[in-house]
Protein backbone atom coordinates (compact mmCIF):
# COMPACT_ATOMS: atom_id res chain seq x y z
CA UNK A 1 0.00 0.00 0.00
CA UNK A 2 2.83 2.38 0.90
CA UNK A 3 4.64 1.62 -2.36
CA UNK A 4 1.48 2.31 -4.35
CA UNK A 5 0.95 5.64 -2.53
CA UNK A 6 4.57 6.66 -3.15
CA UNK A 7 4.18 5.74 -6.82
CA UNK A 8 1.01 7.86 -7.12
CA UNK A 9 2.70 10.83 -5.40
CA UNK A 10 5.69 10.57 -7.71
CA UNK A 11 3.49 10.35 -10.77
CA UNK A 12 1.54 13.42 -9.63
CA UNK A 13 4.74 15.39 -9.10
CA UNK A 14 6.00 14.47 -12.58
CA UNK A 15 2.64 15.41 -14.07
CA UNK A 16 2.70 18.79 -12.30
CA UNK A 17 6.26 19.47 -13.43
CA UNK A 18 5.31 18.63 -17.00
CA UNK A 19 2.27 20.90 -16.80
CA UNK A 20 4.43 23.73 -15.45
CA UNK A 21 6.90 23.37 -18.32
CA UNK A 22 4.10 23.36 -20.87
CA UNK A 23 2.45 26.40 -19.25
CA UNK A 24 5.77 28.30 -19.22
CA UNK A 25 6.40 27.43 -22.86
CA UNK A 26 2.92 28.59 -23.81
CA UNK A 27 3.36 31.85 -21.89
CA UNK A 28 6.62 32.53 -23.72
CA UNK A 29 5.07 31.66 -27.08
CA UNK A 30 2.18 34.04 -26.41
CA UNK A 31 4.41 36.87 -25.14
CA UNK A 32 3.34 39.57 -24.91
CA UNK A 33 -0.38 39.05 -24.37
CA UNK A 34 -0.84 42.30 -22.42
CA UNK A 35 0.74 45.71 -21.89
CA UNK A 36 4.50 45.83 -21.28
CA UNK A 37 5.81 48.44 -18.85
CA UNK A 38 9.17 50.20 -18.71
CA UNK A 39 9.84 51.67 -15.27
CA UNK A 40 11.87 54.87 -15.18
CA UNK A 41 13.22 55.36 -11.66
CA UNK A 42 13.23 59.16 -11.97
CA UNK A 43 10.65 61.91 -12.51
CA UNK A 44 9.52 62.71 -16.07
CA UNK A 45 11.67 64.85 -18.32
CA UNK A 46 15.13 63.42 -17.74
CA UNK A 47 17.37 61.61 -20.22
CA UNK A 48 16.24 58.17 -19.02
CA UNK A 49 12.60 59.20 -19.41
CA UNK A 50 13.11 60.64 -22.91
CA UNK A 51 15.00 57.58 -24.13
CA UNK A 52 12.53 55.15 -22.57
CA UNK A 53 9.55 56.88 -24.17
CA UNK A 54 11.19 56.67 -27.58
CA UNK A 55 12.00 52.98 -27.05
CA UNK A 56 8.50 52.19 -25.81
CA UNK A 57 6.93 53.64 -28.95
CA UNK A 58 9.52 52.04 -31.22
CA UNK A 59 9.27 48.45 -29.97
CA UNK A 60 5.50 48.34 -29.49
CA UNK A 61 4.68 47.45 -33.11
CA UNK A 62 7.30 44.71 -33.16
CA UNK A 63 5.84 43.19 -30.02
CA UNK A 64 2.31 43.65 -31.27
CA UNK A 65 1.43 45.18 -27.93
CA UNK A 66 1.35 48.55 -26.18
CA UNK A 67 4.48 49.49 -24.23
CA UNK A 68 4.10 52.19 -21.60
CA UNK A 69 6.50 54.15 -19.40
CA UNK A 70 5.86 54.44 -15.67
CA UNK A 71 7.85 57.00 -13.67
CA UNK A 72 8.64 55.80 -10.16
CA UNK A 73 11.18 58.31 -8.94
CA UNK A 74 12.54 58.78 -5.46
CA UNK A 75 15.40 57.75 -3.18
CA UNK A 76 18.01 58.16 -5.93
CA UNK A 77 16.38 55.58 -8.25
CA UNK A 78 16.04 52.85 -5.60
CA UNK A 79 12.22 52.94 -5.36
CA UNK A 80 11.66 52.24 -9.03
CA UNK A 81 14.55 49.79 -9.25
CA UNK A 82 13.26 47.75 -6.30
CA UNK A 83 9.77 47.65 -7.80
CA UNK A 84 11.17 45.98 -10.91
CA UNK A 85 13.50 43.68 -8.95
CA UNK A 86 10.49 42.33 -7.03
CA UNK A 87 8.28 41.95 -10.13
CA UNK A 88 7.48 38.65 -11.82
CA UNK A 89 10.19 37.56 -14.29
CA UNK A 90 7.79 37.37 -17.21
CA UNK A 91 8.93 40.21 -19.46
CA UNK A 92 6.06 42.54 -18.64
CA UNK A 93 7.97 44.84 -16.28
CA UNK A 94 11.30 46.28 -17.44
CA UNK A 95 13.70 48.81 -15.97
CA UNK A 96 15.64 51.60 -17.59
CA UNK A 97 18.85 50.69 -15.77
CA UNK A 98 21.48 53.40 -15.93
CA UNK A 99 24.80 54.34 -14.37
CA UNK A 100 23.35 56.07 -11.31
CA UNK A 101 21.03 53.17 -10.56
CA UNK A 102 23.91 50.71 -10.70
CA UNK A 103 25.99 52.84 -8.33
CA UNK A 104 23.24 52.72 -5.72
CA UNK A 105 23.61 48.94 -5.52
CA UNK A 106 27.23 49.28 -4.42
CA UNK A 107 26.72 52.37 -2.26
CA UNK A 108 23.78 51.28 -0.11
CA UNK A 109 24.34 48.26 2.07
CA UNK A 110 20.73 47.90 3.20
CA UNK A 111 19.03 47.56 -0.19
CA UNK A 112 16.63 44.65 -0.59
CA UNK A 113 17.93 44.05 -4.11
CA UNK A 114 21.20 44.13 -6.04
CA UNK A 115 22.46 43.73 -9.58
CA UNK A 116 21.83 39.99 -9.30
CA UNK A 117 18.13 40.86 -9.02
CA UNK A 118 18.13 41.80 -12.73
CA UNK A 119 18.61 40.13 -16.08
CA UNK A 120 20.40 42.62 -18.36
CA UNK A 121 18.76 43.02 -21.77
CA UNK A 122 20.75 45.63 -23.67
CA UNK A 123 22.90 48.72 -23.24
CA UNK A 124 22.27 51.38 -25.89
CA UNK A 125 24.82 54.12 -25.10
CA UNK A 126 24.61 57.43 -23.29
CA UNK A 127 25.68 61.02 -22.87
CA UNK A 128 28.94 62.57 -21.72
CA UNK A 129 28.79 64.84 -18.71
CA UNK A 130 29.68 68.52 -18.58
CA UNK A 131 31.26 70.73 -15.94
CA UNK A 132 29.05 73.81 -15.61
CA UNK A 133 28.82 76.99 -13.54
CA UNK A 134 26.14 79.71 -13.46
CA UNK A 135 26.26 82.12 -16.37
CA UNK A 136 26.52 84.91 -13.80
CA UNK A 137 29.56 83.36 -12.11
CA UNK A 138 33.00 84.96 -12.21
CA UNK A 139 34.41 81.47 -12.83
CA UNK A 140 35.42 81.35 -16.48
CA UNK A 141 37.62 78.25 -16.70
CA UNK A 142 38.75 75.05 -14.99
CA UNK A 143 41.76 76.98 -13.70
CA UNK A 144 39.35 79.41 -12.01
CA UNK A 145 37.58 76.49 -10.37
CA UNK A 146 40.92 75.22 -9.10
CA UNK A 147 41.66 78.63 -7.62
CA UNK A 148 38.34 78.66 -5.75
CA UNK A 149 38.38 74.99 -4.72
CA UNK A 150 41.88 75.12 -3.26
CA UNK A 151 40.99 77.95 -0.89
CA UNK A 152 40.09 77.09 2.69
CA UNK A 153 36.34 77.27 2.11
CA UNK A 154 36.48 75.18 -1.05
CA UNK A 155 33.67 75.17 -3.62
CA UNK A 156 30.01 74.14 -3.39
CA UNK A 157 28.62 71.66 -5.88
CA UNK A 158 25.12 70.31 -6.47
CA UNK A 159 23.74 66.87 -7.25
CA UNK A 160 20.58 64.82 -6.86
CA UNK A 161 22.07 62.84 -3.99
CA UNK A 162 24.90 60.67 -2.72
CA UNK A 163 26.15 58.21 -5.29
CA UNK A 164 24.71 59.98 -8.31
CA UNK A 165 27.05 60.39 -11.24
CA UNK A 166 27.08 64.15 -10.70
CA UNK A 167 28.28 63.57 -7.13
CA UNK A 168 30.94 60.97 -7.88
CA UNK A 169 32.29 62.82 -10.91
CA UNK A 170 32.61 66.02 -8.88
CA UNK A 171 34.44 64.15 -6.13
CA UNK A 172 36.91 62.65 -8.61
CA UNK A 173 37.43 66.01 -10.30
CA UNK A 174 38.08 67.86 -7.04
CA UNK A 175 40.56 65.23 -6.00
CA UNK A 176 42.33 65.56 -9.35
CA UNK A 177 42.78 69.32 -8.91
CA UNK A 178 43.62 69.07 -5.21
CA UNK A 179 40.50 70.98 -4.25
CA UNK A 180 37.84 70.80 -1.56
CA UNK A 181 34.09 70.79 -2.03
CA UNK A 182 30.86 71.01 -0.09
CA UNK A 183 28.29 68.62 -1.53
CA UNK A 184 24.75 70.08 -1.57
CA UNK A 185 22.08 67.50 -2.38
CA UNK A 186 18.62 67.97 -3.87
CA UNK A 187 15.58 65.77 -4.43
CA UNK A 188 16.26 65.49 -8.14
CA UNK A 189 18.48 66.80 -10.91
CA UNK A 190 16.20 69.67 -12.02
CA UNK A 191 16.18 71.08 -8.48
CA UNK A 192 19.97 70.91 -8.37
CA UNK A 193 20.18 72.71 -11.69
CA UNK A 194 17.86 75.47 -10.50
CA UNK A 195 19.99 75.89 -7.39
CA UNK A 196 23.08 76.26 -9.54
CA UNK A 197 21.42 78.72 -11.92
CA UNK A 198 20.25 80.77 -8.94
CA UNK A 199 23.79 80.96 -7.57
CA UNK A 200 23.11 78.90 -4.44
CA UNK A 201 25.83 76.47 -5.50
CA UNK A 202 28.91 77.03 -7.66
CA UNK A 203 29.33 74.05 -9.97
CA UNK A 204 27.67 70.85 -11.18
CA UNK A 205 28.13 67.92 -13.57
CA UNK A 206 24.89 67.42 -15.58
CA UNK A 207 24.67 65.63 -18.93
CA UNK A 208 26.06 67.42 -21.97
CA UNK A 209 22.51 67.47 -23.37
CA UNK A 210 21.17 69.37 -20.36
CA UNK A 211 24.19 71.66 -20.32
CA UNK A 212 23.82 72.60 -23.98
CA UNK A 213 20.12 73.35 -23.59
CA UNK A 214 20.61 75.62 -20.58
CA UNK A 215 23.63 77.32 -22.09
CA UNK A 216 21.47 78.10 -25.09
CA UNK A 217 19.05 79.85 -22.76
CA UNK A 218 21.90 81.92 -21.32
CA UNK A 219 21.68 80.26 -17.90
CA UNK A 220 24.92 78.27 -17.68
CA UNK A 221 28.57 78.43 -18.68
CA UNK A 222 30.04 75.12 -19.82
CA UNK A 223 33.73 74.66 -18.99
CA UNK A 224 34.48 71.08 -20.06
CA UNK A 225 32.96 67.78 -21.20
CA UNK A 226 33.91 64.26 -20.09
CA UNK A 227 33.85 62.59 -23.52
CA UNK A 228 37.11 61.51 -25.23
CA UNK A 229 36.32 63.89 -28.09
CA UNK A 230 34.48 67.18 -28.14
CA UNK A 231 30.70 66.89 -27.91
CA UNK A 232 28.74 67.45 -31.11
CA UNK A 233 26.38 69.88 -29.38
CA UNK A 234 29.20 71.73 -27.60
CA UNK A 235 31.98 71.82 -30.20
CA UNK A 236 33.66 74.88 -28.67
CA UNK A 237 33.99 73.29 -25.23
CA UNK A 238 37.25 71.41 -24.44
CA UNK A 239 37.31 67.87 -23.12
CA UNK A 240 38.69 66.97 -19.73
CA UNK A 241 41.35 65.02 -21.59
CA UNK A 242 42.44 68.18 -23.41
CA UNK A 243 42.67 70.01 -20.09
CA UNK A 244 44.91 67.35 -18.58
CA UNK A 245 42.33 65.21 -16.73
CA UNK A 246 41.93 62.02 -18.82
CA UNK A 247 40.51 60.05 -15.89
CA UNK A 248 37.48 62.35 -15.61
CA UNK A 249 35.60 60.37 -18.24
CA UNK A 250 32.19 59.68 -16.68
CA UNK A 251 29.30 58.82 -18.95
CA UNK A 252 25.61 58.74 -18.18
CA UNK A 253 24.94 55.39 -19.87
CA UNK A 254 21.57 53.74 -20.30
CA UNK A 255 20.49 50.13 -20.54
CA UNK A 256 17.36 48.06 -20.08
CA UNK A 257 16.88 45.12 -17.74
CA UNK A 258 14.23 42.68 -16.57
CA UNK A 259 13.78 40.87 -13.25
CA UNK A 260 16.21 38.00 -12.71
CA UNK A 261 14.89 34.75 -14.14
CA UNK A 262 13.17 36.27 -17.16
CA UNK A 263 13.23 33.64 -19.95
CA UNK A 264 16.14 33.96 -22.35
CA UNK A 265 13.85 33.91 -25.39
CA UNK A 266 12.00 36.99 -24.14
CA UNK A 267 15.24 38.79 -23.27
CA UNK A 268 16.64 38.04 -26.72
CA UNK A 269 13.52 39.28 -28.47
CA UNK A 270 13.49 42.53 -26.51
CA UNK A 271 17.21 43.06 -27.13
CA UNK A 272 16.74 42.61 -30.89
CA UNK A 273 13.86 45.09 -31.01
CA UNK A 274 15.62 47.74 -28.90
CA UNK A 275 18.87 47.32 -30.86
CA UNK A 276 17.00 47.89 -34.10
CA UNK A 277 15.16 50.91 -32.65
CA UNK A 278 18.35 52.77 -31.70
CA UNK A 279 19.86 52.25 -35.14
CA UNK A 280 16.94 53.75 -37.04
CA UNK A 281 17.26 57.10 -38.84
CA UNK A 282 14.49 58.46 -36.60
CA UNK A 283 16.50 57.76 -33.45
CA UNK A 284 19.69 59.17 -34.96
CA UNK A 285 17.97 62.33 -36.17
CA UNK A 286 16.54 62.95 -32.73
CA UNK A 287 19.41 62.02 -30.42
CA UNK A 288 22.65 62.46 -32.35
CA UNK A 289 22.40 66.29 -32.26
CA UNK A 290 22.06 65.98 -28.47
CA UNK A 291 25.49 64.32 -28.18
CA UNK A 292 24.19 60.77 -27.72
CA UNK A 293 26.98 58.22 -28.03
CA UNK A 294 26.07 54.73 -29.23
CA UNK A 295 27.48 51.71 -27.41
CA UNK A 296 25.21 48.73 -27.97
CA UNK A 297 25.98 45.68 -25.83
CA UNK A 298 24.08 42.49 -25.01
CA UNK A 299 24.71 39.10 -23.44
CA UNK A 300 28.08 38.36 -21.85
CA UNK A 301 29.56 41.60 -23.18
CA UNK A 302 26.94 43.59 -21.29
CA UNK A 303 27.36 41.51 -18.14
CA UNK A 304 31.11 42.15 -18.15
CA UNK A 305 30.53 45.86 -18.65
CA UNK A 306 28.12 46.06 -15.70
CA UNK A 307 30.51 44.14 -13.47
CA UNK A 308 33.36 46.44 -14.47
CA UNK A 309 31.29 49.56 -13.79
CA UNK A 310 30.23 48.29 -10.37
CA UNK A 311 33.86 47.60 -9.44
CA UNK A 312 35.01 50.96 -10.78
CA UNK A 313 32.53 53.05 -8.82
CA UNK A 314 32.82 50.89 -5.73
CA UNK A 315 36.51 51.81 -5.75
CA UNK A 316 35.69 55.53 -5.96
CA UNK A 317 33.20 55.20 -3.10
CA UNK A 318 35.67 53.36 -0.84
CA UNK A 319 38.64 55.56 -1.75
CA UNK A 320 36.73 58.73 -0.91
CA UNK A 321 34.92 57.31 2.13
CA UNK A 322 31.51 58.04 0.64
CA UNK A 323 28.69 56.65 2.72
CA UNK A 324 24.94 56.63 2.53
CA UNK A 325 22.90 56.98 5.71
CA UNK A 326 19.11 56.73 5.88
Amino acid sequence: MTSRRNFMLGASALSLAGFTRVSLAQAQANYPSRVVKIVVANPPGGDDDTLSRFISEAIGPGLGQTVIVENRGGAATTIGSMAVALSAPDGYTLLCLHSAALVQTVLRENLKYGMKSFTPIIKIGGYPMALVVPASSSIMSVDDIKTVATKSDGITFASAGAGTMAHLTAVRFLKAIGGRGLHVTYKNNPEGMQSLIGGYTQMMFPSAREAANLRGEGLLRVLAVTSPERSKNLPDVPTMRELGFPDIDSQLWYSFAAPAGTPAAIVSRLADLISYAVQTPTFKERFQPLAFQWDVRTGDDLSRFLTSEAERWKGVIVENNIRFTD
